[in-house]
């Protein structure tokens, strides 16, 4: 049987314009929330 991870993105900083959402960096919540996850 497969199975499907569904993760939906962490908090990132939005204070940086200019750049894609792939290079935006997170935010502190954003790297907490992703090592519960992980």
């Amino acid at each position: 049987m497969k199975t499907l991870y569904l993760v939906r993105h962490s908090k990132s900083s939005w204070s940086i314009n200019g750049i894609s959402d792939r290079d935006r960096p997170l935010k502190g919540r954003g790297i907490k929330d992703a090592h519960l996850v992980s």
